[in-house]
């Protein structure tokens, strides 16, 4: 463990993980048929329980087939008044922890007041609501998808042991991770935001700098590195693939200039990274304009002569898809507008409908000549124009005057999805 202070700050703390599983989700109507418990100390799971609960209703047949809870293996099952106060005694004063709070907790309490019991006073920590700020753009944040990113155990979804152990494991290594990132107060494990991102690292300037650069030389996948000074003014921005000659020349800039802040962020392809970074160009002097372009054009072995034109070059197709930073998700883009406010992202085939509509909406508007152009950068436009002729890992789409339908791009986009397997180890690598 890196900080001592962080160590013992969330080494002293007492967690109990558990999960419901219900007759459905009404607090009024339904029942527990299971629960689960994990009691976490010392940063290690130390004990567990688990009782099947007969819930004196049915169970209904879609709840069977989730949780694969059958009514013979309930029928001798204790009630829930006659364990209440074994679950209670094993919560004790332990912060309590599941995947989504606001469902187990509540229900969980509308039990105790039926029983005419006192509610739960434990505070509360939500890994679902945790994963969601601490990875940004995550488009799913199910307990099986986590497990699987994250390398964790996870064997029978939807039992209650089983989704607790997973929820305990998942804390676990978040708890590792704000150790890790220096956390000071434990109330920052309930709203972990702006602070603790998996994808990026702030350094303030009484930082040394040989730390910094030794870490950004340690990333061994595609990030950005900006430079702000006082108010927040941007004075450098630079994409790197974090090759050896791109990391020498970032250490020579980050020795050169005198910064408030630095941050680091993993991307995920390189013409990603650039469309954030175009967003900080203008506000760079002429000079460092040029120089970044230059640059670039050295790393990737285009010729700048290509690049430094007067007009703007034209992109040889419609939209482009790529890889995302996070596993199983893609982006799209309209080339006429590479902006992130264009962007969708989207998983497949989970998004497949959706994708089929952006792409109609906007090959629509683009036919009707009412699609709004967002124009990059003219040096950037040049260099991703040239870029993209000459680097695969990018699958390209024309518009059509017809709508498209699944089918249109299924072939494709399984075959690039097939061809282009996302390497960038993220979220198990991270900042």
């Amino acid at each position: 463990m890196q900080n001592n202070r962080s160590f013992e700050l969330l080494n002293s703390l007492s967690f109990c993980v558990f999960d419901l599983e219900t007759t459905g989700g009404s607090h009024i109507s339904d029942k527990i048929i299971e629960i689960g418990l994990v009691k976490i100390e010392n940063l290690k799971i130390v004990d567990q329980k688990s009782f099947l609960i007969k819930p004196e209703k049915q169970i209904p047949d879609f709840i069977q087939k989730l949780t694969n809870i059958r009514e013979a293996d309930v029928d001798n099952a204790p009630l829930i008044e006659s364990v209440v106060d074994e679950i209670l005694h094993f919560m004790g004063e332990s912060i309590l922890v599941a995947h989504n709070t606001s469902f187990d907790v509540p229900f969980f309490n509308s039990v105790l007041r039926r029983l005419g019991r006192e509610e739960l006073k434990n505070k509360a920590i939500c890994t679902n609501l945790m994963t969601k700020y601490m990875i940004p753009n995550l488009l799913s944040s199910n307990l099986n998808y986590m497990s699987k990113i994250f390398n964790l155990k996870h064997q029978k979804a939807h039992r209650a042991l089983d989704d607790a152990l997973a929820s305990a494991e998942l804390l676990l290594k978040y708890l590792t991770i704000f150790i890790q990132k220096n956390i000071q107060k434990v109330n920052s494990l309930y709203y972990p935001k702006n602070k603790f991102e998996l994808d990026r690292v702030h350094f303030k300037k009484d930082i040394p700098k040989k730390d910094v650069i030794e870490l950004i030389s340690s990333i061994k996948t595609p990030c950005i590195v900006t430079l702000k000074g006082i108010e927040g003014v941007v004075l450098f921005s630079f994409v790197s693939l974090s090759r050896e000659d791109e990391t020498k020349y970032l250490a020579e800039k980050i020795n050169d200039i005198d910064y408030e802040i630095l941050t680091v962020k993993l991307i995920g392809p390189l013409f990603q990274g650039l469309i954030e970074m175009s967003t900080y160009f203008s506000k760079l002097s002429e000079r460092l304009q040029i120089e970044t372009i230059q640059k670039l054009c050295t790393f990737h072995s285009i010729d700048f002569a290509l690049v430094n034109d007067s007009k703007s070059l034209e992109f040889s197709h419609d939209f482009l898809i790529m890889n995302h930073l996070i596993p199983e998700q893609f982006v799209i883009y309209p080339l006429l507008a590479l902006h992130q406010k264009s962007e969708l992202v989207f998983r497949y085939p989970t998004h497949q409908n959706k994708l089929v509509q952006y792409i109609n909406s906007k090959s629509l508007r683009i036919n009707q000549g009412k699609f709004k152009k967002d124009h990059l950068p003219l040096l950037i436009n040049n260099f991703l124009v040239v870029y993209l002729k000459n680097h695969d890992g990018y699958l390209l789409i024309n518009r059509t005057q017809q709508k498209i339908v699944n089918t249109d791009i299924q072939s494709s986009l399984e075959k690039f999805i097939s061809q282009n397997p996302n390497n960038y180890q993220f979220p198990q690598f991270y900042l």
